[in-house]
């Protein structure tokens, strides 16, 4: 997939790996939102370098959590191993069925590559994918579910579309007799939605922990507390993400409270989050750490900061989807981003496919594909060609010769 150049493609990039579920969100944006509403999964997959960090029982504040939190970004700097699913797939029995692939929109480059890399992965099986693109309106996810029932296939595959809002077509698939999919919800595990049969997401509470470890590591709990900003246009994601850093933030820095989260639809972006980071640090000149949650809102925030004398050389940000223009233009070079999670699209877009295909072929999903993360820092970002496809920033693994082992595929 080529990479898009230019501010005008950068604006779609700034939204790569996001579960977004603005269809069910408030139409308003808060200048503060809650982050509580959301817990962390209690048992965290391992997915960065088989590690994770949110699993430890007991609060270790000071100087052990600072130390605690340094072993633990040394690890998640490292490249990914294979943690996937290891039973076999029976294709032959899925061999011949349809998937009716729903993505909420196929402008986000991300969510794009994911359904490439899916449909290429279920045609090797000899599965048949149709695909709608909801255009990121309620109307076109209403559409392409409707489309998605009358064509009766095997099975449908929801991308990045919030539960609640489509719940009702999740149970009409039920009692249809068709299989449904969810992806990129947020929360890896065995879904609660009645009907929903399985899920593939990045674990968004694990992302959340990981920004927590860097901001402890790099802050040594004395510089105060980090500001978080979300955007609840992506209500499960960010949720998870959000009750992840508080979570990490309290056993490891059980003395620091974390300010109100602030809060930034996705359509007020542009408009509205270079104000809130000027506002965030004109009210408080204290303020070194701004969190938020996805590397596209950083864009915007950047030339604020960096417009600010005092906070040029001071603020330090970190976020999640390492979008491979922003390592390039940010990370990659000097700029107040100073870390920055990524997770694999080609690696998640197989991984899709490895639980349709289980599905397909009458097997019990797997509770979680694993799809690893990475967190990129200033002491790791020059191991990789920023200017390189992203797959090739995950290490030596090859995700896809992983599953087609899997599949009684060639390696290729």
């Amino acid at each position: 997939m080529s990479r898009p150049k230019g501010v005008a493609s950068l604006v779609l990039v700034v939204l790569c790996a996001v579960a977004l579920a603005a269809c069910g969100s408030s139409s308003n944006s808060s200048s503060s939102a809650s982050g509580g509403g959301a817990t962390s999964s209690a048992a965290a997959t391992s997915s960065a370098a088989g590690t994770s960090s949110g699993t430890g029982t007991s609060a270790s504040g000071g100087s052990g959590g600072v130390a605690q939190a340094k072993q633990l970004v040394a690890q998640e700097e490292q490249p990914p191993k294979f943690s996937g699913p290891t039973s076999k797939v029976d294709i032959a029995k899925a061999k011949g069925k349809t998937v009716y692939y729903v993505s909420l929109t196929e402008e986000i480059p991300a969510l794009h590559e994911w359904g490439v890399v899916l449909g290429q992965q279920l045609q090797a099986a000899g599965v048949h994918i149709q695909k709608c693109d909801a255009k990121g309106s309620p109307d076109g996810i209403t559409t392409c579910l409707t489309q998605a029932l009358a064509a009766k296939p095997n099975m449908i595959i929801a991308q990045a579309l919030d539960t609640k809002f489509i719940a009702s077509y999740i149970a009409k698939a039920k009692a249809q007799g068709i299989e449904f999919v969810t992806a990129q919800t947020g929360t890896p595990g065995v879904p609660t939605v009645p009907g929903d049969v399985a899920e593939v997401t990045f674990d968004y509470p694990q992302v959340g922990r990981i920004l927590a470890d860097w901001f402890v590591a790099d802050s040594g709990c004395t510089k105060g507390a980090p500001q978080i900003i979300t955007t609840t246009s992506s209500r499960q994601p960010s949720a998870a993400e959000v009750a992840g850093i508080q979570s990490e933030v309290a056993k490891l820095c059980p003395d620091l409270h974390l300010p109100s989260v602030q809060n930034v639809l996705i359509p007020d972006w542009p408009t509205k989050l270079a104000t809130t980071t000027r506002s965030l640090l004109t009210a408080n000149p204290n303020l070194n750490y701004l969190l938020p949650l996805y590397d596209g809102m950083t864009i915007y925030m950047v030339p604020a900061i960096n417009g600010i004398l005092a906070a040029k050389d001071k603020v330090k940000v970190a976020s999640f989807n390492a979008t491979p223009v922003v390592i390039q233009n940010e990370l990659a070079k000097q700029s107040p981003l100073a870390a920055d999670i990524g997770g694999p699209n080609q690696w998640y877009g197989v991984a899709l496919a490895d639980q349709a295909l289980r599905v397909l072929a009458g097997q019990h999903p797997v509770a979680s594909e694993n799809v690893p993360l990475r967190l990129f820092t200033r002491d790791n970002v020059n191991q990789i060609d920023p200017k390189k496809d992203e797959s090739t920033w995950y290490g030596s693994v090859n995700p896809i010769c992983e599953y087609h082992k899997l599949w009684g595929l060639s390696c290729s």
